[in-house]
């Protein structure tokens, strides 16, 4: 037995004993993480009791102490702790008198293993429920595209709305949720990794590319707007791309669920607009319909926020949104260079941060044909709008 899955089993034992399942029959299958998860194991669990059988999924932290300390993986379980354990009642509250058609789904929850090292999360299974994930090496289509920003919109909404009702209680989270960089982590060797990933990325360019790439990169106020807020702070999501959504088709209509809340941080809704669209789309796709997302999502925005009887223009109008969306653009290099490698690496070459001897290198990859194809249709459409 792995030392993870005994500290699912022992956790598992004290929250089904706390529900009170005293008989039952457990089976724990642990999956592939296939590069859609780093920093922790992932489990489904069959339960029969008497009463019902429970069909759950689990995550537990396995990484290595290096990467932990990079990945600043401790603000990581710190932070879907609380969004777990608080985040998501206050903002059940706010939206209980919606019809369940426009409600911000979340997964139900069934409890949080805060020890250090063992963290653990248990949380229903999504795929029982008929929920399935995209297939992350494919670019998305618009109705995935679609739905993918009605569902963005209604989250950050909810953060407008949670400032506009309780405003000392929203500033109190804020500034508990300020993005922070484990600056300690960082060193010579790391900074010269850091060189390699931007120079594996500069050289699938063309020519007449790569300094436009390398003056922004290497830029030392890089990562000053990094995740901050900038016109209007927000509960921003951190990581919304195509797999930490799972889509279910109802007759001709698609709904989603969002996961992994480890992430989640005060910033600009703007950033996990891009970070959606651009990590998750191919250049084909963005001449289509970027303009159109973009439009969808201001659109979804104002009426989520009108059915929480908040006015667009009091937290978000359209002309901050709009200088957001300008100023924070040219930052899409940076996602593009330092994550993009991370979300299309093939299974196979997926890294692997559980073992001790794991550290920044792990991060540096070779460029794939997948990977070249995306990164120089970012850079290709950034140039081509003058961002960059």
């Amino acid at each position: 037995m792995t030392d993870t899955k005994k500290i699912l089993l022992d956790f598992l034992d004290t929250v089904l004993d706390d529900r009170g399942y005293k008989q039952r029959d457990v089976h724990v299958n642990e999956m592939k993480t296939d590069g859609n998860n780093y920093t922790s194991a992932l489990f489904t669990i069959n339960v029969k009791t008497e009463e019902k059988e429970l069909k759950l999924f689990a995550k537990v932290a396995q990484i290595g102490k290096e990467m932990r300390a990079i990945a600043n993986a401790d603000k990581l379980f710190k932070t879907e702790k609380f969004v777990y354990n608080k985040l998501i009642h206050l903002y059940n509250n706010l939206q209980k008198h919606l019809d369940e058609e426009h409600k911000f789904m979340f997964p139900e929850f069934y409890g949080f293993h805060d020890e250090y090292g063992k963290e653990t999360i248990l949380l229903e299974d999504l795929n029982e429920s008929g929920y399935k994930p995209h297939n992350r090496l494919k670019s998305m289509n618009w109705d995935q595209g679609r739905v993918g920003v009605e569902y963005l919109a209604r989250f950050h909404a909810l953060s407008f709305k949670l400032s506009k009702s309780d405003p000392d209680g929203f500033a109190k989270i804020a500034n508990q949720m300020a993005y922070t960089i484990n600056s300690e982590a960082a060193n010579e060797n790391t900074i010269n990794q850091f060189i390699e990933m931007v120079e594996n990325a500069v050289k699938v360019l063309k020519h007449e590319h790569r300094e436009k790439v390398r003056n922004f990169m290497y830029n030392p106020n890089l990562f000053d707007k990094y995740n901050k807020p900038l016109s209007t702070p927000a509960l921003v999501h951190g990581d919304y791309r195509l797999s930490n959504l799972l889509f279910k088709r109802k007759g001709h209509g698609l709904s989603a669920v969002v996961v992994d809340y480890q992430t989640v941080h005060t910033g600009c809704p703007v950033a996990d607009l891009f970070y959606f669209i651009f990590m998750g789309s191919d250049e084909h796709f963005r001449r289509l319909y970027y303009d159109k997302l973009v439009n969808h999502y201001y659109t979804s925005l104002e009426e989520a926020l009108q059915r929480l009887a908040v006015d667009p223009v009091e937290v978000y109008p359209r002309e901050s949104f709009e200088s957001d969306l300008k100023e924070l653009l040219p930052f899409v290099v940076q996602t593009a260079v330092l994550t993009l490698p991370l979300v299309v690496v093939e299974s196979e070459s997926a890294p692997k941060w559980d073992s001790e001897g794991a550290d920044f290198s792990t991060i540096i990859l070779k460029p794939t044909a997948l990977y070249i194809q995306r990164f120089t249709g970012i850079i290709n459409d950034l140039i081509r709008w003058g961002a960059i």
